[in-house]
């Protein structure tokens, strides 16, 4: 009776994989590596965004849709850019394969509209709910005070040396300016929300208000990330083996994940797996709070202790994320220009969420009405 389920698993998770293997060889062969301009790449991630969304009205030609998502990964490591483009332009593309894998996991009852809504609602965890439209004043003030943070964060590790004791300060700098970013997509995302009249799913949710480290990154950091693909490929189906294993499986994938995000953009193993390593580091500190009982702390001791926890491991997440924008920040007399282009990412990728959620979960509904979550299935 157990087969069976098992089998359908196994086999959602290999339409997954293989497809970004595929990408992966694509990317790599020796035989032609074109040199692709960066209006070149964005125009690749429309055409790959609207042949999903063509493809993903039956399920079958759904699955056309995964490979080709899937070599559509192969883009951005031949774009003629800098590193910070590259990877910007490598998450986005993470964005229409998960759209084509989206239907592997939803109801098989579920219509074109509900496959995505699944999508846009975590794979049916969350609900979107209407409500009254207005003008979200204090995200605009938080959105605004994150951003100057941003830049500040960036003109520190503009000119703070990397040398010696100064790369405490640089680490620092880079840290800030990352809980910083975080800050601008929640901020962002409140005030598209707010102003379509929505109440909906983010992307982040004010990371460093963290109480743990499992807090962190199981509800405030990359939800997204979290709830449509590690949980459903990695850590469900392991957890029946030992929520542990789940969770170690969880962060390597997610460690592999990044390392080859760094390496696409930089094409440099050594920080590729530094970066990976954080990520590997993250269950030790999970299981260690869980010993410590840090849940039944006081809601400031929590936090300093995530703050502290994630600060001591984030080097190894932080200077290769440095390294990520030194390009660019070099490239530039100011720290304007890339401001501007983080602050515009932010906006856009919440727009990008915000209007699939109000087109396909809320549009064709009354205005009472919520999308409730539905079951994930077997």
């Amino acid at each position: 009776m157990n087969a069976n389920p098992k089998s359908s698993n196994r086999k959602k998770i290999l339409w997954v994989v293989v497809p970004v293997v595929l990408g992966a060889l694509v990317a790599t062969n020796p035989f032609y590596e074109p040199h692709i301009p960066l209006p070149v790449g964005i125009a690749a991630w429309f055409a790959d965004l609207a042949i999903v969304l063509i493809l993903s009205v039956h399920p079958v030609t759904a699955r056309l849709g995964i490979l080709i998502s899937g070599l559509f990964f192969a883009v951005p490591c031949f774009l003629w850019a800098s590193s910070l483009s590259r990877g910007m332009l490598m998450c986005c593309m993470g964005f229409p394969f998960t759209i084509a894998a989206a239907p592997l996991f939803a109801p098989r009852t579920a219509d074109f509209r509900r496959r995505l809504a699944y999508f846009f609602t975590w794979m049916g965890m969350r609900k979107i709910e209407r409500r009254i439209r207005s003008f979200d004043i204090v995200s605009l003030f938080r959105l605004i005070i994150s951003t100057v943070v941003f830049a500040v964060g960036l003109a520190c590790i503009k000119t703070v040396s990397a040398v010696g004791l100064w790369l405490l300060v640089r680490w620092l700098g880079g840290g800030i300016t990352i809980f910083a970013f975080a800050e601008m997509v929640t901020a962002s995302h409140d005030l598209l929300t707010t102003l379509m009249g929505i109440k909906a799913p983010a992307l982040m949710r004010s990371p460093f208000l963290s109480t743990s480290v499992a807090e962190f990154w199981a509800k405030r950091w990359n939800v997204a990330a979290s709830e449509l693909g590690f949980r459903p490929l990695c850590f469900t189906p392991l957890a029946r083996h030992g929520i542990v294993l789940a969770l170690f499986a969880a962060f390597f994938a997610s460690a592999v994940a990044h390392m080859l995000l760094v390496y696409t953009a930089m094409g440099r193993w050594r920080i590729s797996i530094i970066c990976g390593a954080f990520f590997v580091v993250q269950p030790l500190l999970i299981l260690a709070e869980r010993g410590m009982k840090v849940r039944c702390w006081s809601t400031t001791a929590a936090r300093v202790w995530a703050l502290v926890a994630l600060g001591v491991t984030s080097p190894l997440f932080v200077e290769p994320a440095i390294q990520l924008i030194a390009p660019s920040l070099s490239a530039t007399d100011n720290v304007l220009l890339p401001t501007i282009a983080m602050l515009g990412f932010a906006v856009i990728v919440n727009v990008f969420f915000s209007m699939g959620q109000l087109v396909f979960c809320l549009r064709f509904m009354p205005p009472n009405a919520a999308l409730k979550p539905t079951a994930t299935a077997p």
